[in-house]
């Protein structure tokens, strides 16, 4: 059966590319240019395809979409054709699968299978339905994860290698028996308690009878208190209600007499306007005529008190208009306080129980009395109606707790052994997978004059096991792998001998590693892309995508080899050489 493998990547102002076709096949691909021409930024595209975890905490999204552009596309176009009778990803029916991911520059961005869109976690099913998950550097080694890899903790390699091979159904069904066990062993603990609490209270049954009758006689009053509570709520709630009723009519009445006031005003207004209006028609013929100067004079006063008339009676009316709206806006408020005491009424009728109860008592001191009755029920604690009942009803209850406590020791001693089990399991599926793995690493690291060895730590603790690689150059004694025993060329032959050695058990059909040789030596980039080469020809339908700015003296008969160069400020294919087997 074929694996599933990416045939192209289609780039979409995406970092320094307008539009790139990228094509990809199986086998080996080599993505070759100078540094800063985009080399790094097609893996990058790949795992934003693939909705990887590492692109999303180490970049804003948005700073992905190329300057200048609201938006970006990244698409994958994958192989899912028939191989036997299967497909890759059976539960999509076509040959070509294409995977989209759109970037927007507010943060926003979506997933399209086929242009229909689905979510993230859809995305990553399908991707590790193959056994691909592209967060794990052994599948997918960014730049500087060679680095990153060195300083991992043993722990987290181990974790590491466990899902890359797809062993981790193994620490899962470990984990799956701890819990299963803090179940059981949170079970008898909370049985052994209840048996104790049993048993320590099986002696006082007899001494509750004579508590009955006085809680009864409590429940009887709290019942009778907690209708009176209800009923004098209501009668409280029917007492505000009418003396809103009452404020309303009286506002009412309030602004009737500011209206009767207000077109009492208007209409002396009116009739000042056209007494002054006549005023100025008669003082205008009088000044035309230019006699009488004593009735000028008297028209001219008339004039004078008219306007002064006129504008109090305006002013009185402006100050009536504010006082009316005064006066609606209280109604307003008051009539939205009576609906609201009136749904308060209406919920309250709806908690009357029984005949009304005429009380004149506030609604705290009922209150007062139903917390002194609750303290007094909650100091006789629960007591049956049938104490001797209860007792024979307890020592069932006791024998049967101690019943469940055998079972669950039982279960415990089973689940214990399962746990075992599975750690046995787990520890001998890790150490052959060490031991098949151990020798290739040694072969590789002597090809480049080094020597070293892997080895599994702490492996009674699947939560502290881990797994070290060793290694030494130049005839030193071989130390751990980490950030300060070695130099960065020799941190990656070391780490490319491991990722080589494991080769051969990734379940991933597509893995990729960009820079892996920036601090080889030719010699051991040379050796190390030959054993490269190597697997690749021995494992054709596993398809492998390695970036490196170097120049490759020794190349693969059948490598896809792809170049990219920086053309006009945009990243390009410059040049596409594959040479079939």
């Amino acid at each position: 059966m074929k694996n599933l493998a990416i045939l192209e990547v289609i780039l979409e102002n995406f970092m320094s590319y307008e539009y790139a076709r990228v094509p990809l096949r199986r086998g080996l691909n080599l993505i070759c240019g100078p540094n800063g021409s985009g080399k790094s930024s097609i893996l990058l595209g790949i795992s934003v395809a693939t909705g990887q975890s590492y692109t999303e905490r180490s970049k804003r999204l948005a700073d992905l979409i190329r300057r200048g552009k609201d938006s970006a596309r990244v698409t994958l176009i994958l192989d899912n054709s028939e191989s036997d009778g299967k497909r890759p990803i059976p539960y999509i029916s076509s040959d070509i699968i294409s995977i989209s991911r759109y970037l927007k520059k507010d943060g926003k961005y979506w997933f399209e299978i086929n242009g229909r869109e689905v979510s993230k976690f859809d995305i990553e099913r399908l991707f590790k339905s193959v056994g691909m998950n592209p967060d794990n550097m052994l599948i997918i080694m960014h730049q500087n994860m060679i680095e990153e890899f060195a300083i991992t903790s043993p722990e987290d390699k181990l974790r590491m290698v466990e899902e890359a091979v797809g062993f981790s159904q193994y620490r899962e069904a470990i984990y799956e028996s701890e819990e299963k066990l803090n179940r059981i062993v949170g079970e008898e603990e909370a049985t052994s308690q209840l048996l104790a609490s049993a048993e320590q209270n099986l002696s006082y049954w007899k001494e509750l009878n004579e508590k009955y009758n006085e809680k009864k006689r409590l429940l009887e009053r709290k019942h009778y208190l907690e209708r009176e509570l209800i009923w004098s709520q209501i009668i409280r709630q029917e007492s505000i209600i009418a003396q809103l009723e009452e404020k309303v009519r009286f506002k009412f009445s309030q602004l009737k007499s500011v209206d009767e006031r207000l077109l009492e005003k208007l209409n002396m207004a009116e009739a000042l306007w056209i007494e002054y209006l006549s005023l100025k028609e008669k003082l205008r013929k009088l000044l035309y005529n230019g006699k009488n100067f004593e009735e000028i004079g008297i028209i001219d006063e008339k004039l004078d008190k008219a306007v002064k008339d006129y504008v109090n009676t305006r002013v009185e009316e402006a100050i009536l208009k504010y006082r009316r709206e005064e006066i609606e806006g209280e109604i307003k408020e008051l009539e939205n306080s009576l609906k609201e005491a009136r749904n308060v009424y209406s919920e309250l009728e709806k908690l009357k129980v029984g005949d009304r109860i005429f009380t004149n008592r506030a609604p705290s001191e009922i209150s007062d009395e139903i917390r002194f009755i609750n303290a007094h029920l909650l100091s006789l604690g629960d007591i049956p109606e049938d104490t001797p009942s209860l007792y024979q009803a307890y020592l069932k209850t006791y024998n049967e707790l101690k019943q469940r406590i055998v079972t669950v020791s039982e279960n415990r001693k089973k689940v214990l052994e399962e746990l075992e089990e599975r750690k046995k399991v787990w520890r001998r599926i890790m150490e052959n997978l060490i031991d098949e793995v151990n020798p290739i690493y040694r072969e590789i690291l002597s090809k480049v004059g080094g020597t070293g060895g892997l080895r599994l730590v702490n492996m009674e603790d699947p939560e502290k096991a881990g797994l070290e690689i060793t290694v030494g150059f130049r005839g030193s004694a071989p130390v751990l792998l980490n950030a300060y025993s070695q130099s960065g060329g020799e941190r990656a032959v070391a780490t490319m001998a491991f990722l080589l050695a494991l080769q051969h058990h990734l379940k991933s059909p597509i893995r990729a590693i960009d820079e892996f040789d920036v601090h080889m030596d030719p010699h051991n980039r040379e050796a190390v892309m030959r054993m490269l080469f190597s697997f690749v020809n021995e494992n054709p339908n596993v398809q492998f995508i390695i970036i490196t700015p170097s120049q490759m003296s020794i190349i693969s008969e059948s490598a896809n080899i792809i170049f990219i160069q920086i053309v006009h400020g945009k990243s390009e294919v410059a040049k596409i050489a594959t040479t079939q087997r």
